[in-house]
């Protein structure tokens, strides 16, 4: 009886050591009596180095002593008892890494050849710990989420209940709190202690168990648990936490999916894969009649290797000879595509699954190979690929393929070009002839351009009417002349539905930099092509980077620039205007500021041709004469000494010319409540000039609400006398380039004597901006001007620091002694 004993102990050992566990037999003084194969690979020590000592004395149970000698006495405890354990611990290999195991320590009953009183068998769970580990991350975040997140001490009381849990349950914490879990279950709750509990009680972790939970409501729900235990500050278990998310839906398009896969699997059964199959031994074959008809393969042709080869496409042979060398060699299974060339001369792409069988000496005897003909669906996949490369209507490269290729360019300093060619009021011809005969002609300008740049240049569309030629090693002198022949060409008529219609289009042009993308590339083209259609059309024109700087093209530009205003990137900073024979500020200027959220202060002189340009400048300019008006208002009521500052506020010709341009002005007073006597419009002359047709009802009504109207860089548009006094103007403001000339000559002078003169026939205010030296104050003392501006005070504050400056009331700088001869 005893030999059967052993011999099971033996084979349990051996079969553990086959799965990897490590089977340890101590005596009853836990000297290592017995010590198998896989526990040598797991702690590193053979059997002759460990056998006769003590378990203790090999260091193998690691995580500090405090932690090992607790582990020691329980285990010890336990077995004295007559009882076993299991759990987990840390091991220690003998190099010193650490690691975890599931062991079970159990005492052995019975007599024995080898004197074994206790068995260990431990298994290495690293790869489950990780696995563990990534779980509870992943808990982490589901808390997060709607999950129900559970807690339960180790009597099952729930101890805390998350909004996620009254959610899916109907109750609520307060509810919930103190029941049993079983408020939950609708097993018996044995079957959950079998499956969860006792597994939390002895410090493992649970996942993937499904359950269905009750509801408030009655309803029952699926769920899918993953539970984890809960350690109180001494290091024991107080509880178990889980987590609980609705699977119900899940369950249900399981459900759905596993009918769908069994129609899935019989139509496999159905389909025609072909099969062929080599003996290596004796180099017989066999393939399927489906494996012929792929391969083309008459009657009775055996379906060799050398006859596949001689089949495959010439550019794949490489492919299919390595993937054969590989399979020789050991490798047991090959997934790949290629493509065969018939006897009859048909190409067929084919998909191939090659499996290797081994004839027990590690080397392989049979290969079974499955092919599946994939011909229509490469032809499907190329045809997706070109629609996804190329233009639908004109079938030129796209977007895509046109950045592609330029950064291929850039990338090998090839000299690239760039060129937006964008026709000119193309809406018109689709209004004029319909959409149909535009496609048409969007069609024949592509062929046309294709026709008119070299072979290995590049045409595409991007969309619209824009098309998009890449050039490479093509300086900026061939680029302005190909852009001139791209225009001239494009002057000759096209002919759709028996009619000639004449384009003219507008070019931008970008040469590559040293830092250029392909997408810094294509925004300089079209921030150049937009130049050229701003300055009439029908021409050409050369990115220059200094105009809208390389951080950021015109597009992107324009577009943050729509959401300037609802994002708060606007604010106003305000410059005094000085009364020069006191030195008291008797106004503000109102300057418009963007600091953009990614590239910081954007110029006002970047940033407000766009605006002007696409019209957003028209609510933009009434958010700050609104902003303004307040802001000065609130100056004027409460700050000492403010009383009487005017607002000064610039407008532009296009909100000028909007007809309900009054109202907004109207409004703004009203909402202020300011005096509209305190309140200057300024219009720039070159506008006015730029606007000759100026509408008198906007004129009147503004006269009406008794603003005044500002004339803002006069000198430089040569208004006229009569033109000042049709206006009404109230104010010329002097423009700075004239200031600028003060004390260098008599020319600077003389303008402003004239100014002088013409605004007192007309009872003007005059002020003189851009001053920023006591030299020029000093002049304009002389001249008789009586308001100023300029650096030589402030540069423009923001608005918190306008209270310390009227407090302060700036002095004038001292007027220079004059010269003595």
């Amino acid at each position: 009886m005893a030999d059967g004993q052993d011999d099971d102990l033996v084979m349990q050992s051996l079969l553990l050591d086959e799965i990897g566990q490590s089977v340890i037999g101590m005596d009853s003084g836990w000297l290592v009596t017995y010590w198998n194969r896989a526990s040598e690979r797991l702690y590193g020590f053979s059997s002759s180095e460990v056998l006769g000592r003590a378990v203790t004395e090999l260091g193998i149970i690691g995580r500090g002593e405090n932690r090992r000698n607790r582990v020691d006495r329980e285990i010890a405890q336990r077995i004295a008892r007559g009882g076993g354990w299991s759990g987990e611990l840390w091991t220690r290999h003998r190099d010193g890494k650490e690691f975890p195991v599931h062991a079970t320590v159990s005492p052995v009953r019975g007599r024995h050849t080898v004197p074994v009183a206790v068995v260990a068998i431990s298994k290495d769970i690293t790869d489950r710990k990780h696995n563990e580990a990534a779980l509870r991350r992943f808990s982490a975040m589901v808390e997060s989420s709607g999950d129900a997140i559970i807690s339960a001490d180790m009597a099952g009381r729930i101890t805390s209940w998350n909004p996620g849990a009254a959610r899916m349950f109907g109750w609520s914490a307060r509810e919930a709190v103190g029941q049993s879990y079983r408020l939950l279950t609708t097993r018996n709750p044995a079957d959950l202690d079998a499956r969860v509990t006792a597994r939390i009680a002895s410090g493992t972790f649970v996942t993937g168990v499904e359950a269905r939970w009750k509801c408030k409501d009655g309803s029952v729900i699926d769920v899918e648990l993953t539970v984890s235990p809960v350690y109180g500050p001494d290091g024991e278990q107080v509880g178990a936490s889980a987590i609980a998310r609705d699977i119900t839906e899940i369950q249900r398009l399981r459900a759905a999916a596993a009918l769908e896969r069994e129609k899935l699997l019989a139509a496999q059964e159905m389909a025609h894969v072909g099969s062929v199959e080599h003996t290596l031994e004796n180099g017989e074959t066999w393939h399927s009649e489906e494996f012929a008809r792929i391969f083309g393969l008459m009657p009775g042709q055996e379906a060799s290797r050398n006859l596949m080869l001689e089949l495959t496409h010439a550019e794949d042979r490489d492919l299919v000879r390595q993937v054969w060398k590989n399979l020789d060699d050991g490798m047991g299974f090959a997934d790949f595509e290629y493509r065969i060339v018939r006897a009859d001369g048909q190409q067929r792409w084919l998909h191939s699954r090659i499996r290797s069988f081994d004839s027990g000496g590690g080397k392989p005897a049979r290969f079974l190979d499955t092919v599946l003909d994939i011909t229509e669906r490469k032809k499907a996949e190329q045809v997706l690929e070109w629609q996804a490369r190329h233009d639908a209507l004109t079938g030129l490269p796209n977007r895509y393929v046109i950045t592609e290729v330029l950064q291929g360019l850039l990338d090998r300093d090839a000299r690239a070009v760039v060129m937006f060619v964008d026709v000119d009021r193309f809406k018109l011809i689709n209004d004029g002839i319909g959409h149909g005969a535009g496609d048409s002609i969007l069609v024949l300008l592509g062929e046309r351009l294709k026709s008119f740049v070299r072979s290995g240049d590049t045409v595409g569309r991007f969309g619209g009417d824009e098309f998009v030629i890449v050039c490479d090693n093509l300086m900026l002198r061939g680029a302005r002349t190909l852009a001139e022949r791209i225009r001239q060409s494009t002057r000759q008529p096209f002919e759709v539905d028996g009619r000639k219609i004449y384009l003219n289009v507008s070019v931008g042009i970008a040469l590559a930099g040293p830092d250029d993308t392909a997408e810094s590339m294509l925004q300089g083209a079209d921030a150049a092509m937009y130049r050229a259609k701003s300055s009439g059309g029908d021409s050409s024109a050369v990115y220059d980077v200094l105009m809208t700087g390389r951080a950021m093209g015109r597009l992107d530009l324009e577009s943050d620039l729509r959401l300037a205003l609802e994002r708060g990137e606007f604010s106003l900073e305000y410059q005094p205007i000085v009364e020069l024979g006191t030195g008291d500020t008797v106004g503000f200027e109102a300057l418009l500021r963007w600091r953009h959220s990614e590239h910081g202060m954007i110029a006002p002189d970047t940033f407000i041709p766009i605006a002007e340009e696409t019209g957003l400048i028209v609510p933009i300019g009434a958010w700050v004469l609104q902003k303004a008006l307040r802001q000065i208002q609130e100056w004027r009521a409460h700050l000492p000494g403010a009383g009487a500052i005017s607002a000064a506020v610039n407008i532009s010709g296009r909100q000028f010319m909007a007809p309900d341009f009054p109202d907004v002005v109207e409004a703004a007073i009203r909402s202020a409540g300011i005096d509209p006597g305190a309140v200057d419009l300024e219009i720039t002359e070159t506008v006015l000039m730029d606007q000759p047709d100026l509408p008198k009802q906007t004129l009147q009504r503004l006269h009406e609400l008794g603003v005044g109207l500002s004339i803002d860089d006069f000198g430089t548009g040569y208004s006229s006398l009569s033109y000042l006094k049709w206006l009404s103007a109230r104010t010329l403001k002097i423009d700075r380039t004239f200031i600028e000339e003060l004390g260098r000559g008599p020319h600077g002078a003389t303008i402003i004597e004239l100014v002088l003169g013409m605004a007192d026939s007309l009872r003007l205010n005059v002020v003189a901006e851009g001053v920023e030296t006591t030299v020029q104050l000093e002049e304009l003392h002389r001249l008789g001007v009586r308001r100023a501006q300029g650096f030589l005070w402030s540069k423009p504050m923001p608005p918190e620091a306008i209270p310390v400056w009227l407090e302060s009331f700036p002095e004038l700088p001292p007027r220079p002694e004059p010269a003595r001869a």
